[in-house]
């Protein structure tokens, strides 16, 4: 499975067919490459959360899941590269960019984070539609006025620092919570 998700582009393959080859499913537990356990939540509890917390730390809220995200992101993409070199060598940047974009595919396809694409220019994009963040809101207060998808602007931040092993800056520039026509990321690298 492991090779599979850094040897390819996995863009094209369908929900079925990703889901088939990195999710086992026993004994009604679903694990992501044979061994990380996934679980389903409602997207009403995930935005029900945020706003609790909120009332609780007021805006803090934001930095607290962002961090708290881009810290296991990163340790994702670091535990990504450092298998990728022990098995293949050095890792360079459009290996990496390759890996990124299959693993926001897999959150799209497999784990029900919304549609989710990935876009190289002069900076990163991370396009979603449907996110499981901004839909929540949109179903508990209808719309905001913030950008919400804390968790998934940053676990892809601190993935992109772990498999590029270097910086970025990131943030969210749209959301569909506060009526946006999708959730846009935009990553750019420090230094």
């Amino acid at each position: 499975m492991f090779d599979l998700l850094v040897s390819k582009d996995l863009s094209e393959m369908s929900e079925e067919e990703l889901d088939s080859t990195f999710v086992v499913h026993e004994d009604g537990v679903k694990k992501f490459l044979g061994r990380i356990p996934l679980g389903c939540i409602y997207a009403t509890f995930l935005a029900g959360l945020y706003i609790e917390m909120e009332k609780i730390v007021g805006r803090a809220a934001k930095g607290l899941i962002l961090s708290a995200s881009r810290n296991r992101g990163k340790i994702a993409g670091s535990a990504i590269r450092r298998r990728y070199e022990k098995d293949h060598g050095k890792m360079n940047d459009k290996k990496a960019e390759m890996i990124v974009k299959n693993m926001v595919t897999i959150w799209g396809k497999c784990f029900g984070w919304g549609k989710i694409e990935f876009e190289r220019g002069d900076e990163f994009r991370v396009i979603v539609k449907n996110s499981l963040e901004a839909v929540g809101f949109i179903k508990i207060k209808k719309r905001g006025n913030h950008p919400v998808c804390w968790m998934l602007l940053g676990y892809t931040w601190g993935l992109l620092e772990g498999i590029f092993a270097r910086r970025f800056e990131g943030r969210e520039v749209r959301c569909e919570a506060v009526g946006d026509e999708r959730c846009e990321f935009v990553f750019q690298t420090v230094g």
